[in-house]
């Protein structure tokens, strides 16, 4: 009974043996700092890191995939990194073998698409699990063509505008400038409509720049003249020219202190003359 026991204990110690190598042959963490999966953006270099493996000697293989994951190893396919195979076409080559040093590895892509990262641990040829990330989807093509609409010439200081914006999904509108370090961003009313800046008399240039989730950027122009109504301008002068109605008492209240001192004067005179 005492062999028996002692059997069973070495079995059950073997399994937790065994469990705890086929665990450490798979990748716990995979994660990426520049980019945001399903997410589009415009940066073209994609980073990731995993965590390291546990044991000394083990390898990674990894590579990137446009469109859909790679599984080094499943039911239907089987593919030994180790060996210069063909792998499916959606693989971007050539599949990477990293010591059990490294955790990270990027790649630049100059095609559009949605990319993954798939990643296995080699444990002196037996596999783990592939582990992939993404899609990363990597979108450089600026919006679709946008146009301005409005008036072109107005005796107001402002005016308003018509937008299509196609896909864009931020919009800044500057006057005069295309600076866009002065752009203060918003996202684009369901209304497509929104009032330009103030504007200045002689001719203004309104830029409208468009700018959709993956950062890219396309522009639009729009041209006014602004001219002040002559009744406007007429106000604007006397506004200047005429004193306000504090102006006047001031004046007035001075005329009066003056013709009142002016006549002590003359009172006084009289009565020197009299009583002399």
């Amino acid at each position: 009974m005492k062999q028996k026991h002692i059997l069973i204990t070495i079995i059950f110690l073997s399994v937790i043996m065994i469990s705890n190598v086929a665990e450490s042959q798979d990748i716990a963490t995979l994660v990426s700092f520049s980019h945001t999966e399903n997410q589009p953006d415009n940066n073209q270099t994609i980073e990731v890191e995993w965590s390291k493996s546990a044991n000394e000697g083990t390898y990674y293989y990894a590579a990137f995939s446009k469109d859909n994951v790679f599984v080094f190893a499943d039911e239907d396919y089987e593919y030994d990194p180790s060996e210069l195979d063909e792998v499916p076409d959606h693989v971007i080559t050539p599949v990477s073998k990293f010591s059990h040093e490294i955790n990270e590895s990027s790649q630049t892509f100059t095609t559009d698409g949605a990319y993954y990262f798939n990643i296995v641990i080699d444990d002196d040829g037996d596999y783990g699990e592939t582990k992939s990330i993404g899609p990363f989807i990597i979108d450089t093509s600026e919006p679709s063509p946008v146009n301005v609409e409005g008036l072109t010439s107005t005796t107001n200081n402002s005016i308003e505008l018509t937008l299509e914006p196609a896909d864009a999904d931020q919009i800044c509108i500057l006057l005069n400038t295309t600076n866009q370090e002065t752009c203060n961003w918003q996202t684009i009313p369901e209304s497509r409509t929104l009032i330009s800046p103030t504007l200045s008399t002689g001719n203004n240039q309104i830029h409208v720049l468009f700018k959709d989730i993956a950062g890219n950027m396309n522009q639009a122009s729009h041209n006014v003249e602004c001219n002040l109504s002559e009744d406007e301008a007429t106000e604007s002068i006397h506004a200047v020219s005429v004193p306000t109605l504090n102006e006047w008492g001031k004046l007035l209240l001075f005329f009066i202190l003056l013709g009142y001192s002016f006549i002590r004067i003359q009172r006084n005179k009289k009565y020197l003359l009299i009583t002399s």
